[in-house]
């Protein structure tokens, strides 16, 4: 007994030693679940069972379009300012009632209603301890320093409430799906920040390290190409509302006293910021810029009492200026080549 005793220990001494089990890595997906009911449990004593977690990055505006009016949306907060949401179900608020109330949950579903200012509050603690507990399950995982001094902020009254004070970029959603002890009692929740890439870039690029002798050229090089529109307007004329309402394709409108030459090229505010006139070029229409004296200018045209109405139209400088009516340049495709004479232009429809 004692020989063969030993000399099992002598064999345990020299057998060569096993290598530990290597550990399994904690992926996002379960720190989230191992967050969840540590902080249920640990807060208000509600055991919850995570049902799934989906991830999604999503810019604001379809963000806000995965909320209803009818969640519990609380704003989260960091360095005193709001950066994420925090949203659930009237089931789980539901379900944390009643832990805290009467120390167990009923088997029926809860009432579908609207979530009281008093429920959002007494399920604060539920809250917080899930995001205490997310920042520490969470390290060395890709969601590592998401949650970092997050906090919780005041209720949103509703998603375009949640829409004026969120700032606009890229947010990671995490949509948990929760057991709360039935298959009836069932509970959603839905926690929305910044993705840590795009919140560092937005800091980067609210305070970029530029001399001050450098900003003043950045500016002017920001300013020179923001867009700017230019209305090319050929002729202005004032038009009976039964002519109006009466043209139809093909109809001529003749501009007396016009030609290529009086094209302006205004601002939205209606100034004149050049001259131009109107041709051709690669087959579509072109304005060239060209000093003032260039333009022809306008004259009077007497109309007789033998001609019709329409042709006896006089086109004055106070005509043109006034902003009543602009004719439409047109689809440039299929154009035939501008006449360049001091002609009347003929305007079909």
């Amino acid at each position: 007994m004692t020989t063969a005793t030993g000399s099992g220990v002598l064999q345990r001494m020299t057998q060569r030693q096993q290598p530990d089990a290597p550990d399994v890595p904690l992926t996002a997906s379960r720190a989230v679940r191992l967050a969840l009911a540590r902080g249920a449990q640990t807060s208000i004593g509600l055991p919850v069972t995570v049902g799934s977690v989906a991830e999604q990055a999503l810019p604001l505006d379809e963000l806000l379009a995965e909320f209803t009016d009818e969640l519990l949306l609380i704003s989260l907060t960091r360095d005193g300012a709001i950066c994420g949401i925090l949203a659930c179900d009237a089931g789980l608020v539901a379900a944390a009632i009643e832990v805290m109330t009467t120390g167990k949950i009923s088997a029926g579903a809860p009432d579908t209603r609207s979530i009281t200012k008093t429920e959002g509050t007494l399920v604060q603690p539920l809250l917080r301890a899930l995001l205490d507990e997310l920042e520490e399950t969470t390290a060395r995982t890709s969601l590592d320093g998401w949650t970092r001094m997050v906090g919780l902020g005041p209720r949103f009254t509703s998603c375009r409430a949640a829409s004026f004070d969120m700032t606009d970029g890229t947010y990671r959603l995490m949509r948990m799906t929760l057991d709360c002890g039935g298959p009836d009692r069932q509970g959603v929740m839905l926690l929305a920040l910044p993705l840590q890439g795009s919140a560092l870039a937005d800091t980067q690029a609210a305070s970029p390290d530029v001399p001050i002798a450098d900003w003043h050229s950045l500016l002017n090089d920001t300013v020179m190409t923001a867009p700017a529109r230019l209305d090319a307007v050929l002729h202005r004329m004032k038009l009976p509302l039964s002519v109006m309402t009466g043209l139809q394709v093909g109809q001529i409108l003749p501009l007396q006293g016009c030609t290529v030459g009086m094209v302006r090229l205004v601002d939205l505010n209606g100034r004149t910021v050049a001259r131009g006139r109107l041709g051709q070029m690669a087959g579509q229409i072109a304005v060239r810029i060209q000093a003032c004296a260039d333009i022809i200018p306008m004259t009077e045209m007497d109309g007789g009492a033998s001609d019709p109405p329409e042709r006896a139209m006089r086109t004055r400088a106070s005509d043109i200026a006034a902003p009543q009516f602009m004719m439409d340049d047109g689809d440039a495709d299929g154009e035939e080549e501008m006449d360049w004479s001091a002609a009347p232009l003929p305007l079909s429809l």
